[in-house]
């Protein structure tokens, strides 16, 4: 366990609201909108990402650090977009407020002393983790999406490649 948070996953929680506003400014709503083959669109994915910027990662942190360890629960992603409102919010309202809330989040993050980091809690899928933990699966979550971003624009513009598409793995 760590008695510290890596550098590397404050760099990246940091920076992803403005990787996002990078790869996403400009895109037309049509691609913004558009689901892929698991049904979540580009501006799904930033909704999830502002949703569980609060719902889960500082929640689930605040109770560990609050709480002897407590129990946390899955959360089903699809069912929190709906039940929270976000098809009808837009999408640079969204990032905007994502944003600001890592900017604060950050700030608290790097208030964090050791002894915060190793409280646990007793997560229902995976066990026993700790604050370090969660802290450091945040960077990783926030990857997997923008992998999975960088997939769906890739599969956008593979179609207008031509034969250069032979270069690439599409």
């Amino acid at each position: 366990m760590m008695d510290r948070i890596d550098p590397a996953a404050l760099a990246v929680i940091g920076g992803t609201p403005a990787v996002l506003r990078a790869l996403l400014a400009g895109v037309p709503s049509e691609v913004l909108l558009r689901p892929n083959a698991e049904g979540w669109s580009l501006k799904d994915i930033v909704a999830h990402l502002h949703d569980v910027e609060g719902g889960a990662f500082v929640e689930r942190i605040e109770r560990m650090l609050h709480e002897d360890r407590p129990f946390i629960q899955s959360i089903d992603p699809p069912a929190r977009l709906a039940a929270g409102n976000y098809a009808n919010r837009s999408f640079t309202e969204l990032l905007d407020e994502l944003s600001t809330q890592r900017a604060a989040h950050l700030a608290w993050l790097r208030s964090l002393t050791s002894d915060d980091l190793a409280r646990r809690g007793q997560h229902e899928e995976v066990g026993e983790l700790s604050v370090s933990d969660i802290i450091h699966q945040w960077p990783a979550h926030d990857l997997t999406h923008l992998r999975q971003i960088a997939v769906m624009l890739h599969e956008h513009l593979a179609p207008l490649m031509g034969a250069t598409r032979a270069f690439y793995d599409v």
